[in-house]
């Protein structure tokens, strides 16, 4: 087929198939290799292939088995619309029974068993599971040892440069879940140069929540700020994954002296958005119209009096209307804010957007190479020579 059709015209037609179907076609013949493994046609491939196809699946919550996860194929026209799942294999086995899912990212998931104070091993790994290979990062640097609790945030720069970073709140009394020292002590770290760097005159004043929403390039949790031993002020703690700054997102003034564990941040459409869940069982849905300007925050509607008590709000459809639930006794159901009739699934577990990539497929000699040499590297001379000092007190493993 090469011989006879366009190049452009070979680029434009694979463009348009799975991954699945496309690591097979890195068999047929050298061109369609090299076509499929470059960094343009990767980065073309997701940018035309991101919708709401895919949506992961856990059978219990974020803290999970990693023999427990599933892939739903989604009708594209039809808000969460399940056609067919499949069970997802695991290429490495650590011996950690639970990992936490920190994000989901360009078809990227981050994976950790650091959790709160469960500091014992402090794993990493970037895993695409449709390509079913997977990155363990190198041990981070930062490790107090007064008592401290760590969170996480991910996300995938231009170019598919894979950034983690780590937040370290050291604290004041270790029976005082609250009482954290701030600002936190910062590292990131990035797939380009393979260690983790520290982040010095980082000038945060919140205390961020375990649960990030990447945006605009951007990663977001919600955090809070005392203002008194009785008060606290939310707001949302900002990350700009390639200027590797932090900022606020300013929530609407209603949110912010509501319990903070009542809300949680998300992405509804293309826009940025919170949900805040109140006692009466209903959810407010809110969205930020103009990014970062406090003024756009607009509530879009309440979702209340369903079939059953709401436990969770996970998704929203690529439209930002359709919501999809968990309901106790019901497991997934879909509601629609026009008709207000909610939708059964016949599903459980805990669900994650996805966007299938090529990310981290096997034909990308980058990320491999430096595995490659890092496992052959034993002594610490040669990790030295490789990566000098600086990369030594990482200790990949």
């Amino acid at each position: 087929m090469s011989d006879y059709i366009p190049r452009e015209l070979q680029i434009q037609i694979l463009q348009k198939l799975p991954v699945k179907s496309l690591i097979r076609f890195t068999a047929v013949c050298k061109s369609w290799r090299s076509i499929i493994t470059s960094t343009d046609f990767i980065s073309s491939h997701l940018s035309n292939g991101k919708n709401d196809s895919l949506l992961l699946l856990t059978r219990d919550d974020r803290h999970n088995r990693l023999d427990q996860l599933s892939l739903l194929k989604v009708a594209e026209n039809v808000p969460f619309d399940v056609s067919s799942s499949s069970q997802l294999e695991v290429p490495f086995d650590d011996g950690i029974e639970y990992y936490k899912i920190v994000g989901s990212c360009d078809g990227l998931l981050c994976l950790s068993d650091e959790t709160g104070r469960n500091l014992e091993h402090r794993h990493i790994t970037i895993w695409n599971p449709c390509v079913r290979n997977h990155l363990h990062l190198p041990l981070p640097n930062i490790n107090p040892k007064e008592g401290h609790c760590v969170e996480l945030g991910f996300g995938v720069a231009s170019h598919a440069c894979i950034k983690v970073v780590r937040l370290v709140y050291v604290y004041k009394n270790l029976d005082d879940d609250f009482g954290l020292i701030v600002p936190p002590q910062v590292e990131v770290f990035s797939d380009d140069k393979w260690r983790w760097r520290r982040l010095r005159g980082v000038s945060v004043t919140l205390t961020v929540m375990d649960w990030q929403a990447f945006f605009n390039g951007v990663v977001h949790w919600l955090g809070f700020e005392p203002i008194d031993a009785y008060t606290s002020r939310n707001s949302i703690l900002a990350f700009d994954i390639v200027d590797e700054v932090f900022s606020e997102v300013m929530l609407p003034d209603e949110l912010v002296s509501e319990d903070i564990a009542e809300l949680r941040i998300l992405v509804i459409g293309e826009s940025f958005g919170v949900v805040k869940h109140d006692r009466d069982d209903a959810y407010d849905v809110w969205v930020m119209k103009e990014y970062c300007v406090k003024e756009s925050w607009t509530k879009l509607y309440t979702i209340d009096h369903l079939i059953g008590k709401i436990e969770n709000l996970f998704e929203f459809w690529k439209s930002g209307t359709e919501a999809l639930l968990e309901v106790k006794g019901y497991g997934l159901v879909v509601y629609n804010p026009e008709t207000k009739m909610p939708k059964v699934l016949g599903i459980n577990g805990y669900v994650y957007h996805y966007d299938e990539s090529l990310l981290l497929f096997s034909g990308l000699s980058r990320w491999n190479s430096l595995e490659l040499h890092l496992r052959h590297c034993e002594s610490l001379k040669h990790r030295r020579s490789f990566f000098g000092e600086e990369y030594v007190a990482g200790k990949h493993r």
